[in-house]
């Protein structure tokens, strides 16, 4: 990028280590937000489909993270789209595995937002091994487009 640029790190920082960890259900709302019942959701736990989160505090009552929550509405999903409960707990699981790749080579390369232009370009870090291109991703009239950039000039080629 060149002079134009204005680096956004601070959102860039907030956004790379965003955590959905701390979000937690009862057992209640996990079953209003998905439309799964309560009884299904115990079921669920105790052929190990679904983890509750591991209480510390005493108490007994179930509560459930932003990644049960997932995992159950993909598993509803498929068990509205006809498929068994085994075959949708399998497809679930596959499906979180991929998500965990995608994120985990998002935020390794997710270097920040750049804005050129009027437009802002993702910085997606170093494009070759030598480390001399790095590599941007923008929205172009709802496509998206890449642009390799030299470090030494930061200027988007065309």
């Amino acid at each position: 990028m060149n002079s134009e640029s204005e680096p956004q790190s601070q959102f860039s920082k907030v956004f790379k280590n965003a955590t959905l960890e701390n979000l937690q259900f009862r057992i209640g709302e996990l079953a209003r937000m998905t439309g799964v019942s309560t009884r299904q959701l115990r079921y669920w736990e105790k052929q190990g489909y679904v983890s509750a989160i591991v209480r510390d505090d005493g108490r007994e009552s179930r509560l459930y993270g932003f990644r049960a929550y997932i995992k159950v509405s993909i598993i509803k999903q498929h068990l509205d789209n006809k498929m068994s409960l085994h075959d949708a707990v399998k497809s679930a699981n596959d499906q979180i595995e991929n998500v965990k790749v995608i994120q985990h080579i998002m935020k390794k390369s997710f270097q920040g937002f750049e804005k050129h232009k009027d437009r802002f370009a993702i910085n997606l870090g170093f494009f070759d091994e030598a480390e001399t291109q790095l590599l941007y991703v923008f929205l172009d009239n709802d496509r998206v487009r890449y642009r390799l950039v030299d470090v030494d000039d930061k200027r988007l080629k065309q």
